[in-house]
């Protein structure tokens, strides 16, 4: 898909390859959500922060977080640990870019890490969530830059959604009748789905 977003503050590119770049060398399964993951996928737009969703063995990340203070990257490590353990996600700061962990607790936050794909992008390969796991994600926080997110994913991917993984992933944290995916139904029916035959009612 996108090979430059050159709306990405310089900041956040070194940090999205330096972190990458310490994830790949451990072999920790992460994808990259969020804006950017979004625009890459999609329509390139501006964002400040960086999300990732992330597996780390609790023996692993002591070591990893030390990497990444010697890379640059600030946090306080204790509460780093302690909230990575309790409340699972924290929080690290790359030259004021925000960069936000999410632990996979949820089936589906696993199935998008699953699906994401390696792409060769700034000269670094990085796991980046696939259409369709951007597209569940977004559909669960449902905030209005994320319907712009969905639409453009869908425009951006039209004829290449996995349409039933979408809904049978979604049936593991909500009904098909939730009408956040009958809003994406909708999305659906103006970008994704052919217009109905001209013909049809036709003698």
């Amino acid at each position: 898909m996108a090979t430059d977003l050159p709306e990405l503050p310089q900041h956040l590119v070194t940090g999205l390859l330096a972190l990458a770049q310490a994830l790949e060398g451990r072999g920790l399964r992460y994808a990259l959500i969020g804006g950017v993951a979004a625009g890459y996928r999609s329509r390139p737009r501006f964002t400040q922060d960086l999300d990732f969703l992330l597996q780390v063995p609790q023996l692993v990340l002591p070591g990893l977080l030390e990497d990444l203070h010697a890379r640059g990257f600030t946090f306080d490590t204790e509460t780093a640990i302690r909230q990575w353990t309790q409340e699972h996600l924290t929080v690290l700061s790359f030259h004021g870019v925000r960069i936000d962990w999410l632990k996979p607790v949820l089936p589906l936050y696993q199935q998008v890490i699953d699906l994401a794909r390696a792409e060769p992008w700034l000269g670094c390969s990085i796991r980046i969530a696939a259409p369709e796991g951007l597209i569940l994600l977004k559909l669960l926080a449902d905030r209005s830059q994320d319907r712009v997110d969905v639409e453009n994913l869908v425009a951006a991917n039209r004829g290449q959604l996995d349409l039933d993984l979408i809904h049978q992933a979604w049936q593991t944290v909500a009904e098909l009748s939730d009408p956040r995916m009958q809003w994406f139904q909708d999305v659906l029916a103006r970008l994704y789905l052919p217009p109905p035959s001209s013909d049809a009612g036709t003698s």
